[in-house]
């Protein structure tokens, strides 16, 4: 009976999702190649995962696999060619499931009672609970993903009702913003992971210029939100009793020095080429999440068996959800792996790049504003913007148009950013929605369109500028 519920649909799943990573780590140590492992394994994940897709990726998923089958047929099928195509972007499920890992120290070090409790004594009044909720998202999503919107809101939400009245519109437009602002930058996002797949530009080289569009967001989403009513209202007085019995925590720096500390080793990692960037990124990962919880162990306000049990009930959470949730669209990736792969490598490449290139090429610089508008106007109709990003990027990218690669790519990852804020049917802003128990129109179009349009303008005019540069 007990190994029944050892070996189940679900524990077999998180086994091969585990397996991806460990051949993913040793591929970068082993001299063979374990492409076609890496398939089979991959295969297995697809199969089990599809189901926990919603319809519309389940449908997008099958149709760019099949699609990218009949392109790579144009140049001849080998089992080798369809296991490069199929693990081709394989590498972004493991950095997003590495990634997850860092929910591990992130609640043995009770992080989240060292944001409510700095909240408490040093944020008052609307203005600065709206910055301070932005910094706290924009830092988590750096690592945790689409997990950050429900922590945050978590652990935020009394502390935020007690500043505002407008808490859902508050929350919304504050978090949302935040959180896709820090896609275009973070480690823990897939993104520009795949813009710089398909636009080989590596992610060293698009960090600085998306964190500065990051920055530039941010500041804009305060400008344009100071203003609006209820956040010119005064706070509600705040009793401190509750911090008679506050919980001990790490202190809440650690998590920034964490946050720092993996940017500059997946740097060093990069430049030193003991990797690929995702890899380098995920290699980062691995050794901040053991340090960080090493250094978590030697605290003195914690014994050993509290601490024991505290990692022992993270590590099973991240086992039961946080794994599942990194590797949530590895079925997607397969999919738009293998299409973009099988376009890549097919006659057909080379035919439209023939016939759109003349077209696109009298656009000249207007292409780099046309980009954005096509992601966003095709996610209004239900596409993911991943899905429109890559189809995209790797069509323009196939055509050598004299535009700086860098100012492509950036231009892919704005329209990202704005499609994830403007599409009803994008998953943050369903996620963001729910939690908040309204419309998901209403907190994209309705909040967050004359945000998105300003963004765009100005962004684009900045990524110019910064392709100059860079």
């Amino acid at each position: 009976m007990k190994l029944n519920r050892i070996i189940n649909k679900k524990n077999i799943y998180h086994s091969l999702i585990l397996g991806l990573v460990i051949v993913q780590l040793l591929g970068l140590v082993l001299p063979i190649d374990l492409t076609l492992l890496d398939a089979v394994i991959t295969i297995g994940v697809a199969i089990l995962g599809i189901h926990n897709l919603g319809r519309s990726f389940q449908v997008a998923t099958i149709v760019f696999f099949v699609a990218g089958l009949i392109l790579l047929s144009t140049t001849g099928l080998s089992i080798y060619g369809i296991a490069s195509a199929i693990v081709s972007m394989i590498d972004i499920v493991v950095l997003l499931v590495v990634m997850q890992l860092f929910l591990v120290p992130v609640t043995v070090g009770k992080y989240q009672a060292a944001v409510e409790e700095f909240m408490q004594d040093h944020v008052h009044g609307p203005k600065q609970t709206y910055t301070f909720v932005m910094v706290v998202t924009h830092l988590l999503s750096s690592i945790l993903s689409m997990g950050t919107v429900a922590i945050v809101l978590s652990i935020l939400e009394d502390s935020i009702k007690k500043q505002v009245k407008n808490y859902q519109r508050f929350s919304a437009t504050s978090v949302l913003r935040a959180f896709t602002l820090g896609t275009l930058w973070a480690p823990g996002a897939a993104t520009i992971f795949l813009i710089s797949t398909v636009t080989k530009v590596s992610w060293t080289k698009l960090f600085i210029p998306c964190l500065i569009l990051g920055i530039l967001g941010l500041l804009l989403a305060y400008f344009m939100e100071r203003n609006q009513p209820y956040m010119k209202e005064k706070p509600i007085e705040v009793k401190k009793e509750t911090q008679k019995d506050s919980v001990e925590h790490a202190p809440l720096a650690s998590l920034v020095l964490a946050v720092v500390s993996l940017l500059i080793l997946s740097f060093v990692l990069m430049e030193s080429k003991v990797a690929s960037s995702m890899d380098s990124v995920t290699l980062a990962g691995l050794i901040i999440v053991l340090i960080w919880t090493g250094l978590l162990s030697l605290r003195r306000s914690e014994t050993k068996v509290t601490f024991v049990s505290n990692l022992k009930k993270s590590v099973i959470s991240y086992w039961n959800q946080g794994i599942e949730s990194g590797a949530a669209l590895a079925p997607f990736f397969v999919g738009i792996g293998t299409f973009t792969y099988g376009f890549q490598h097919s006659t057909i490449s080379t035919q439209l790049t023939t016939t759109l290139t003349p077209i696109f090429s009298k656009l000249g610089g207007w292409l780099v504003l046309l980009i954005p508008i096509i992601v966003v106007l095709v996610s209004l109709i239900g596409i993911h913007p991943l899905a429109s990003v890559a189809l995209i990027g790797k069509v323009i990218m196939a055509m050598h148009i004299t535009l700086s690669p860098l100012l492509i790519a950036l231009s892919l990852n704005i329209g990202s950013v704005a499609a994830y804020m403007l599409s009803p049917f994008a998953g943050i802003v369903m996620i963001v929605a729910t939690l908040l128990n309204v419309n998901p129109a209403m907190v994209s179009l309705r909040w967050n369109w004359k945000f998105c349009s300003a963004f765009l303008v100005i962004s684009l005019v900045t990524a110019s500028l910064l392709s100059l540069v860079f």
